[in-house]
């Protein structure tokens, strides 16, 4: 017979030996339309289907699902037996048994029985396994009886051992110059004969609790590789399975981690020899890009021609620079305000690995430049200088040479020393000068803010400086070399720096803020007016008086009003002279004893001699107590005085 593949599902109907129990005697089985013996048929069975047996008009059959398939390991084949629900006109239990007997190939068409065998017995419903205990084995045999009645033997198949296959390994990603991001993967050692088939999921990081949500899937891949669309500037986890054709997945491959940057360039780093031509592409990552409006900038400082470059899509933009374009070395040099050290920066984001190189020469830059362009190997070569760190871009020259040194960059590669375009750099060019000390600021008369520093010693050939201000309320700097500001009086914070004279080389740092300092050219002419409020506490027999300043109006051209002084003169000619802000108002308790109250303006000069004076005096009682209790009503609600003079 043909062997069957596993797992086999089918379904079997057997007749049932009671309708050959009760034939009446004299009664031929033709005439009851029986065979002449019960028969089982599978249903998948190409046999031409007969009717069932019936007795009395009812079908007398029992009918039975059959299903087998190996279990997770592969060393067992297992079949499971239960009625259909179509059997009919049995009453009793139905009582079946089920052999299993592994069958070994004598060749490619014949079969060997052996002689292992297992056989079960159940009723209703079954479930028997064989043991797979040799890798010879390539069938088993299964016979099926139903209530004494024996179906056709099944011969099923047993393929090889399906095992779970390794996860994918060695993730990487690509991206091309259509802007596509490929990922790809290595199959599975154990399985790299086997078609597979692969399935992939990816999701950004959540940023607040650092989880990985909403896995997107893509099934049913056939090649170690696959386009994704990521988002910039999110942190994505990719990982890989797979399966053979019995459909056992791989776990998931370790995760891989793509992060995109707003603008990717293809490719990153290009070593090519002079002459070549090197076409770069600009991939601008996100749905909402727009390659036709990018801008591309050599060493991003120098606009390139847009003759140049042009847009492959709405997301890249193709450059191919001229070859007469070189790598500019991206160093800046920075003398110390002594003029004894120069330090060096350089930026080199293209270049992993690179050496710092430097000549002196006792000549001019522009000589040495000239001369090394005409081929003359012109300087002295200077010490290497390789940072500690390499993420170190630092040079110093420590002692000086006053000339010219002429810096770059190396790179050395397979193709051999690549060198960017050099740089000539005077010290005495590129001066760093201390900040200025000792610096004051005077408002003077006219509105005129006078700031004076001294300034440092180095260059001898002269500094020029300048310096800015703000109000001391309202922090917004102003820079000028000279200024005139609309109040003497007021506050300023103010700082200086220095250059070179010759407008070359580097600002200082700014001083250290100072406050401005008014000028006055003499003491106040007169003290504020100013209102009272009285308030009575008649237990107490005190008073709570309150002075009201009118907004002073002082002559804010030649002089500047710091404070007022408040003199209190008692009945006895006591005095207490107290000093205060330019406020608003003023509060003080009376014991409503006679007092004289002066209000007076004061500055670094001195203070007003013209000042308001003003009495207090204990109000007399009134023989009606009604009209007293009236009066001080009043007062405590309008608690206006007019001044004494």
């Amino acid at each position: 017979s043909v062997a069957l593949d596993v797992p086999w599902q089918d379904e079997v109907c057997c007749d049932s030996p009671i309708a050959y129990t009760y034939i009446e005697e004299g009664t031929s089985q033709s005439d009851l339309n029986l065979p002449q013996s019960p028969r089982c048929k599978f249903r998948s069975s190409s046999a031409e289907s007969k009717p069932p047996v019936s007795l009395g008009g009812k079908s007398l059959r029992t009918c039975l699902d059959v299903l087998c398939g190996f279990d997770e390991s592969w060393s067992n084949l297992t079949c499971d037996l239960k009625s259909s629900g179509l059997s009919s006109g049995m009453m009793k239990p139905i009582r079946m048994a089920v052999s299993l007997q592994q069958i070994s190939p004598e060749n490619d068409t014949d079969y060997h029985a052996s002689e292992h065998q297992v056989v079960c017995d159940a009723e209703d419903s079954l479930m028997c396994s064989i043991h797979l205990n040799s890798t010879r084995i390539s069938a088993v045999r299964l016979t099926v009886n139903v209530s004494n009645v024996l179906a056709p033997p099944v011969l099923l198949r047993i393929s090889p051992r399906s095992v779970k296959p390794s996860p994918p390994f060695n993730l990487s990603h690509v991206q091309t110059v259509e802007g596509d991001l490929i990922v790809s993967w290595k199959e599975p050692l154990d399985f790299s004969d086997d078609l597979l088939a692969y399935e992939i999921r990816y999701s950004h990081e959540n940023t607040n609790k650092n989880t990985h949500k909403n896995w997107q899937v893509v099934s049913a891949l056939e090649k170690p590789n696959v386009s994704v669309d990521l988002k910039p500037l999110l942190k994505y986890a990719i990982q890989v399975r797979c399966t053979t054709q019995t459909q056992l997945w791989s776990d998931w491959s370790d995760p891989y981690y793509i992060t995109l940057n707003k603008v990717s360039y293809i490719p990153q780093m290009v070593v090519a020899r002079a002459g070549d031509n090197v076409t770069v592409y600009c991939v601008l990552n996100g749905q909402s890009a727009n390659a036709n409006t990018a801008m591309w900038s050599l060493n991003r400082r120098v606009p390139l021609d847009p003759s140049l470059y042009h847009p492959v899509n709405q997301r890249v933009r193709q450059s191919t620079p001229s070859n007469s374009l070189r790598h500019i070395c991206l160093i800046t040099c920075v003398t110390n305000g002594d003029i004894d050290t120069m330090t060096c920066r350089w930026e080199n984001k293209e270049w992993e690995i690179v050496k710092f190189r430097s000549k002196s020469a006792e000549m001019s830059c522009d000589e040495m430049e000239e001369r090394v362009r005409g081929g003359e190997d012109v300087g002295e070569m200077g010490h290497e200088c390789m940072p500690i760190k390499t993420t170190e871009k630092v040079c110093t020259f420590h002692p000086l040479k006053m000339n010219c040194y002429k810096l770059w960059l190396e790179l050395h590669t397979r193709l051999g020393v690549i060198r960017c375009k050099p740089v000539y750099v005077s010290p005495i060019n590129h001066v760093k000068p201390h900040p200025p000390t000792d610096v004051t600021a005077v408002s003077r008369s006219g509105g005129i803010l006078r700031v004076t520093w001294k300034q440092p010693s180095l260059p001898v050939e002269g500094l020029q400086c300048q310096f800015r201000y703000y109000l001391l309320d309202k922090p917004v700097w102003v820079t000028w070399a000279e200024v005139e500001v609309p109040d003497m009086c007021q506050i300023y914070v103010v700082q200086v720096r220095c250059m070179h004279t010759s407008g070359i080389g580097y600002w200082s740092e700014w001083s250290e803020s100072v406050h401005s300092t008014a000028q006055n050219s003499r003491a106040p002419e007169r003290g504020p007016d100013f209102w009272r409020i009285r308030q009575d506490d008649p237990d107490r027999n005190q008073s709570n008086i309150t002075l009201l300043f009118e907004s002073f109006s002082a002559n804010w051209n030649t002089y500047c009003v710091d404070g007022f002084i408040v003199q209190h003169q008692a009945s006895n000619g006591s005095v207490l002279r107290r000093q205060i802000d330019m406020v608003s108002s003023y509060s003080f308790e009376w014991n409503q004893e006679l007092h004289i109250v002066t209000v007076e303006a004061y500055n670094s000069l001195g203070s007003s001699v013209n000042n308001v004076n003003m009495t207090l005096e204990k109000q007399p009682k009134r023989k009606k107590k009604g009209i007293n209790r009236t009066f001080q009503q009043s007062l405590r609600e309008c608690n206006l005085l007019s001044i004494q003079q």
